[in-house]
Order: C-alpha cells, then sequence, then structure tokens
C-alpha cells in the first residue's frame, strides 16, 4: 500500500504537484497539446506574431500540421487570430494575454 490518496473528482487542481515554470493550469493544457502545437507556441513566445506562411517557415512544419496546431491552441485558449492589415485574406496569430489584446493595430506582417 502506499500512503497517496488521490480523489476521482477533478474540480480543483492541486497544490502538491510540482511545475516548471508556470501556472498549475497552464501545465495542464500543455500536457494536452501535441509537440507540434507546442513547437507552434514556443515560435509565437519568441516572435509575438506571425502569420501562418511565416510560421511554416519557421518551424519547417507542413502547412496543415501548423493549421491543426494553431487549431489547438485557439481551443485551448492560448493563441488568438485577427486580420492582417497589410493583406486581409491573411490572419495574424499570437498569444493570447490579459495585458493588451489589441492585436491588429501595430500588425506589420510580411507578405
Amino acid at each position: 500500500m502506499t500512503g497517496h490518496h488521490r480523489t476521482t473528482t477533478e474540480t480543483e487542481p492541486t497544490e502538491t504537484e510540482p511545475t516548471i515554470g508556470g501556472d498549475p493550469p497552464d501545465d495542464d493544457v500543455f500536457a494536452d497539446l501535441p509537440p507540434s502545437a507546442k513547437l507552434v507556441h514556443f515560435v509565437l513566445e519568441r516572435e509575438d506574431q506571425r502569420t501562418q506562411t511565416e510560421l511554416v517557415e519557421e518551424t519547417t512544419l507542413s502547412a496543415r500540421t501548423v493549421r491543426t496546431a494553431l487549431g489547438r491552441l485557439e481551443e485551448a485558449g492560448l493563441v488568438t487570430e485577427s486580420v492582417c492589415l497589410r493583406d486581409a485574406r491573411k490572419r495574424v496569430y499570437s498569444l493570447a494575454s490579459d495585458e493588451g489584446e489589441s492585436g491588429g493595430a501595430d500588425v506589420e506582417a510580411e507578405a
């Protein structure tokens, strides 16, 4: 027998589990994401705003894989999509944040 007691309810996060570099809810969200989505998130952390084409070039993933990864990140509430000011046919992706979601005013995405 072990000394651990696990509950089956998942209504509140546990505070006993160690986390690396973030809040427990973020770690839980990342645990469910595929490696491609984690890579896209990492690039957006470094580069702030990118189009899908730019993400394909920087990650060397296929366009379909990047699109799927962006969809997963959007579902998780980690990424937001806005219209590119230079080309309205394109979308610009950036990390979702509480600080400033203006997102479109200073977008200078490359064509």
